[in-house]
């Protein structure tokens, strides 16, 4: 498996490495960091601090190159991990869903500010672009993460896709890696017929797996049930399979995305 992770050497930045590191020691991964810059003023988010050259270095590109090896040496666990760093200039989001396809990237870990950032941040930005339109699985990471767990992930369905065969892969490796219990949440808005443990033999049938909950809601609204059972579980991560047009769009459409997505201290894995 190989792990791409977006790098602007920040408190957000640090957290996405720190996660990837031990993501990548238990799937055997190799991790590439990648750091796009400009020469010219940037927005706020990924890629977007520029530093004056100095005259110890001839170029943009020398000076990145340093401050990313500087900024790894913080790191002693890559020193048991296969990766490498890249430095790239131009548009960041551009950089990064071309060599997600170049080097055939199977997930995406970003760390980003969380709660409490600036009205807007999420809107038109690099996390919110990339998160849409790379086509591998992201992994989100709020910089206000305590303490990494992966034991209690969490997968919202709605009745399109609740017995998914495929775009699962990464989750699947998550959870037999970390040994995870994997609680189903199911919202719907109409009074069908859903048979838990149905659901639960699909998954133990098709995917090898043992520990499975399944939890139904069809009252109230989406992101109050999904937040609170969230809190009620101590869940590690919320699993989310980006489609359009169902109630997944709805927890990834903007308003909801900087509720559930960025602003969550609980991980999320956008699963595609």
């Amino acid at each position: 498996m190989k792990i791409l992770v977006p790098i602007d050497f920040s408190q957000s930045s640090k957290t996405g490495v720190e996660y990837a590191t031990k993501v990548a020691e238990s799937l055997n991964s190799e991790i590439i960091f990648v750091h796009a810059y400009s020469q010219g003023y940037q927005y706020a988010g990924y890629g977007a601090i520029a530093y004056p050259v100095s005259d110890n270095f001839g170029s943009y590109q020398e000076l990145y190159k340093e401050k990313m090896l500087e900024f790894l040496e913080n790191f002693p666990r890559l020193a048991t991990i296969n990766y490498k760093s890249i430095i790239a200039s131009g548009i960041t989001s551009d950089i990064i869903l071309q060599l997600a396809i170049e080097e055939k990237v199977n997930l995406i870990i970003m760390g980003t500010e969380g709660a409490g950032t600036v009205e807007g941040y999420v809107a038109g930005t690099t996390s919110e672009k990339i998160s849409k339109d790379v086509s591998c699985p992201v992994l989100v990471v709020s910089e206000h993460l305590e303490t990494f767990s992966i034991k209690r992930i969490c997968l919202a369905l709605d009745s399109d896709n609740l017995r998914p065969d495929s775009k699962l892969n990464v989750l699947i490796d998550l959870l037999r890696a970390f040994n995870a219990s994997l609680f189903i949440f199911h919202f719907s808005e109409s009074d069908e017929d859903i048979n838990e443990q149905e659901i639960r033999d699909h998954y133990v049938e098709n995917f090898n797996l043992k520990d499975i909950s399944v939890h139904l809601f069809s009252e109230g609204k989406a992101e109050e049930n999904i937040t609170n059972f969230l809190n009620e579980n101590a869940i590690d991560i919320l699993a989310l399979l980006y489609r359009e047009h169902n109630f997944i769009e709805q927890l990834t459409e903007l308003g909801l995305r900087r509720k559930m997505i960025f602003k969550s201290e609980v991980p999320v894995l956008i699963l595609k």
